[in-house]
Parts: C-alpha cells; sequence; structure tokens
C-alpha cells in the first residue's frame, strides 16, 4: 500500500537525525507538516529538534492542538516554559540513552490524520514508525476503554516527564491597530481609546479583540491559516483600500505590524505569493515569533501554480479554488506576461488558456516546451471548445493535458493532482 507523503517525509527525517543531520531533519519535517498539518507525530519531532524553548512551544502546542489529551505533550510544553535561557529541558536528542516508559493514552484517530483515508493512513504510519525504529506506536492491550468506540495507541520513546497542569497554546500574533511609524503614511482612521480594537484594514472598532471583522468580513488574527483561507464573504474592496494605505510607507520603514498586516490582507484576498514578502519582512524583524513562522514555513513549501487567462473573472475563480486547496497562484492576463513570469521563476504547473490576444495558448505551450528549464513543467490547456482538433493541437504544441471551460473544480483538481502528487 502506498505511503502517503507526509509519513514518507517523516521515516526520512527520523533517518537524517538518527544519522545526525539534524538540520535536514528540521527541512524534510517542516515539508512533512506542510503536507499535513494534523499528523501528531511530526509536530512533536519538530519539538524534539527545536533549537530553543520558545520555538519548542509553538510545536507542542500544535500537538495540543490536534489531540488536547496528549498529556506528554501538556507535560513537556510546561517544563519548556519553565526553563530558563538556553537549558530548553524539552527537546529530546534524537540518540537518547534514557529508558523507554509507555505514556498515556492518545487516541488512534488523533495520529490517523496523514491522509484522508484515517484507518488506512495508521497502520502506514504504524509501519513506517517501526521500520526506522523510532517513534514506535503500537497497539496497547492494557489501554483504557475508549469513548466512542475509539481504539487506542501509545508512544513509547519520547523521555519521560512528570504530570503537569493543562497548558495553554502560545498567544497568536494579534495584527494591533496602530498609527503608521514617524515619516510614514499613516491610515486615515486613528484609535480613539487604548483599549478600543480597530479593524487593520476598515477600521471598525470594538471594545474587545476580534478574529474577524464583522464590517470587512477579514480574519483579524495571523494564527490559522486555513481559518483564513476558508473565510467567506470578505470585502475586497475595503481591504485593498486599508492595504494600499501601507503599501505606500518604503519596505525599509515598515514597522513589525504593518508587514504582518500587508500579509494578513494578501492571505484573506487568497493572494499567498503577494503576501509571502511581507511574511519573510516580518520574520526576520521578530524571529522568536513562531505562530508567524509556522504560516510561512506552509506558504514557502507549496506548489506553484502558473495561470493565464485573458479574463480577470477566470483567473480571481482559480485562485481562489487553488489558494483554498493549499497551492501558491502566480497569474498573468496574457502569453506576454506567462513568458515573463517564467523567466523569473519557475513554476511547478501552467494553467494555460488557449484562445488570448497577441499569443494564444498554442504559441506559449511551444514556448514553455522548447526551453530547458521549463520543458519538463506540466501543461494544462483551457478551452471552451471540446473538439477532438483542438485537443491534436494541443498535444502537438506539448500540453500534458486539457480541461474544457466551464470546468468543474473537483475534476480540475484531480488533474492537477495527477502531475504534481
Amino acid at each position: 500500500m502506498a505511503q502517503s507523503q507526509d509519513a514518507i517525509l517523516l521515516r526520512d527525517a527520523v533517518a537524517a537525525a538518527k544519522a545526525g543531520n539534524k538540520t535536514q531533519a528540521r527541512q524534510l519535517l517542516r515539508q512533512a507538516s506542510v503536507h499535513n498539518s494534523n499528523n501528531e507525530l511530526v509536530w512533536l519531532w519538530r519539538a524534539s529538534l527545536s533549537e530553543s524553548p520558545k520555538e519548542a512551544i509553538f510545536y507542542l502546542g500544535e500537538v495540543l492542538r490536534i489531540n488536547p489529551a496528549n498529556q506528554k505533550a501538556t507535560a513537556w510544553l510546561s517544563k519548556c516554559r519553565g526553563a530558563s535561557g538556553g537549558d530548553v529541558g524539552g527537546p529530546v536528542p534524537v540518540e537518547s540513552t534514557a529508558p523507554t516508559q509507555t505514556v498515556t493514552a492518545v487516541p488512534a484517530p488523533a495520529i490517523a490524520a496523514v491522509s484522508p483515508a484515517a484507518t488506512t493512513a495508521t497502520s502506514s504510519l504504524l509501519r513506517v514508525a517501526e521500520s526506522v525504529g523510532t517513534a514506535t506506536i503500537r497497539p496497547e492491550a492494557a489501554a483504557p476503554p475508549a469513548t466512542n468506540g475509539q481504539s487506542y495507541a501509545r508512544v513509547t520513546d519520547l523521555p519521560p516527564m512528570k504530570p503537569a497542569e493543562p497548558a495553554v497554546r502560545p498567544r497568536p500574533t494579534v495584527i494591533p491597530f496602530s498609527p503608521a511609524s514617524k515619516g510614514a503614511t499613516a491610515p486615515a482612521i486613528q484609535p480613539q481609546a487604548a483599549f478600543r480594537w480597530r479593524c487593520p484594514f476598515c477600521g471598525h472598532g470594538a471594545d474587545s479583540l476580534l478574529r474577524r471583522c464583522p464590517n470587512c468580513r477579514s480574519v483579524a488574527v495571523l494564527e490559522d491559516l486555513k481559518e483564513i483561507e476558508k473565510n467567506e464573504g470578505i470585502q475586497d474592496k475595503l481591504v485593498r483600500e486599508g492595504l494600499a494605505k501601507l503599501e505606500v510607507i518604503p519596505a525599509e520603514k515598515r514597522t513589525f505590524e504593518q508587514n504582518a498586516t500587508l500579509a494578513l490582507g494578501h492571505l484573506n484576498l487568497r493572494e499567498a505569493t503577494a503576501a509571502l514578502p511581507y511574511l519573510k519582512a516580518a520574520s526576520q524583524q521578530k524571529k522568536n515569533d513562531w505562530a508567524l513562522m509556522g504560516i510561512l514555513d506552509q506558504i514557502q513549501w507549496r506548489k506553484v501554480i502558473l495561470v493565464v487567462d485573458d479574463s480577470l473573472t477566470i483567473r480571481k475563480a482559480l485562485s481562489s479554488i487553488l489558494e483554498k486547496n493549499d497551492y501558491r497562484v502566480v497569474t498573468a492576463e496574457d502569453g506576454n506576461q506567462a513568458l515573463k513570469q517564467l523567466n523569473e521563476a519557475v513554476p511547478d504547473l501552467v494553467l494555460l488558456d488557449i484562445t488570448m490576444p497577441w499569443m494564444d495558448g498554442y504559441d506559449v505551450c511551444k514556448h514553455i516546451k522548447s526551453k530547458a528549464l521549463t520543458r519538463r513543467v506540466p501543461v494544462v490547456m483551457l478551452s471552451g471548445k471540446d473538439g477532438l482538433f483542438d485537443k491534436v493541437r494541443g498535444k502537438l504544441a506539448g500540453c500534458n493535458d486539457y480541461v474544457t471551460k466551464p470546468f468543474d473544480p473537483d475534476g480540475l483538481l484531480k488533474t492537477i493532482r495527477r502531475y504534481l502528487s
């Protein structure tokens, strides 16, 4: 049975850690957490290889988000918070000589989050863990009876910890409403009271901290990328007006809050590629903000799709569908823009409209396939015609697949995953 991508990355990361290559192990674990942000073992391993207590606290918070009943993570989190200076105490050396100890039962469904097929993924991950001889998970005959018919499993190779009080997750990165830095253009609306929260985009005020603005409908907390991407009803114009006021500030004068707000605004608009430079700038200004680093990690490792279509409506529709399904989108409105984008960065896949001014999709496809750097990039043609002649012509131009407009989102995603799995 094929293993899920995050299970394969976890296996390779464990092997790298055991070989002493912790840098490579951390990189592989970052990729694994992007492929599946609900894999409890991945976050445990990220915590075990963390380089500071604050970093470990963030990763253990992710474990407790997935499984609040994980007492091992709760105890470990408490110990990390009590550590002083560089004495972490929590992160576990890979080659630990401490005896293994059976710890509190973990519901199997929490561990089985490595793929949509939970039961199959659990058995797959069991074999992965056992094959590398670490993070062994095994059914426990003596496990206490589960509620709601759930079965239990145990993790046995993490170091023993003393019980601790239930921990609270690290505070999310809240984007406050604050005036621009000296010499920069400030938003028009200023806070009226120190305790009053204001939306960083439209200026709507409230007497308490809000996760979502009731006026422009934007998510105001940079914590859960899925929450932001699934948010509906965004008032596009209001958010863009708020972003425009911050974008006129020179990059070197922007504060952390301003960079974080710009990133958050573009994420609300499902423009992850536009948000990326602001996330990088904010992470450099505040290197210990692990919630921000988690968002940056997830976006950096996403597959990039270049969408080429002369219709703004089609580009927006495709961007929305793809961003919600963990892809990063770059757009071009014609063939010339597409070729310029390809010269700057090579995408993982191209969605290419056929009927465009100046240069049609067939010519663009020929250019893509004629270049050494891009000839292996899959090209999926988008066309309003479903004729045999058009499909044959697309094949002759070098396209890999053909999707007819109006397209079915599920069918389109299935086609894309065929080439990007």
